[in-house]
């Protein structure tokens, strides 16, 4: 779940993970500088990283009547909490 000034979005699919950033695919265009929160589920409990867009684009889709529009938000994740960021990481290559 990436949340963004308290609105919350489904993750339709993780790119590119790495303990300093990852491109998320949600239903929403993030603007560049926008602060958010990734919210996931391990078997130990929620836990969370936090991030700042860096970049945003529309996924191009192959069916023009697609019934809903996507977008890929390249996020850094905040260095300041590097261990949650790289059990993410972890999570997420493992």
């Amino acid at each position: 779940m990436l949340s963004v000034k308290e609105q919350d979005f489904n993750v339709k699919s993780v790119r590119n993970v790495s303990p300093f950033g990852i491109d998320v695919c949600i239903e929403r265009d993030v603007v560049k500088d926008e602060e958010v929160r990734l919210s996931y589920q391990t078997e130990t409990g929620k836990r969370q990283v936090f991030g700042v867009v860096v970049w945003n684009a529309p996924v191009k889709s192959g069916d023009a009547v697609s019934a809903t529009q996507l977008f890929c938000i390249g996020l850094s994740l905040n260095p300041e909490n590097v261990e949650s960021n790289i059990d993410f990481y972890h999570l997420m290559a493992g």
